[in-house]
């Protein structure tokens, strides 16, 4: 699963993002963007209060997988451009 600060339970956002176990400010873009935090504690929820379609808050939905697209050949090609050995041949 990827970390974000937004889906941190340690960010609190108010007039700016502020980072309560690293007691720091970050910035806004910081918080949306994807980190390697080693003391990240999961929320679902979105710290800045995302609201959905639906009118329900914003939480936690990672992206689905992107199915790979089938390549030109899924096994070895067989081009039969010539005639047999011999074939054709009088």
């Amino acid at each position: 699963m990827k970390q974000y600060c937004r889906y941190c339970c340690s960010l609190c956002v108010g007039d700016v993002a502020y980072c309560s176990t690293k007691e720091r400010v970050i910035s806004e873009a910081a918080a949306k963007a994807q980190n390697r935090c080693s003391d990240y504690l999961y929320n679902p929820l979105d710290a800045f209060g995302g609201i959905d379609r639906d009118g329900k808050t914003h939480e936690y939905a990672p992206r689905k997988s992107k199915v790979p697209k089938k390549t030109q050949c899924d096994g070895q090609m067989r081009l039969d451009l010539f005639p047999a050995a011999g074939a054709g041949k009088s």
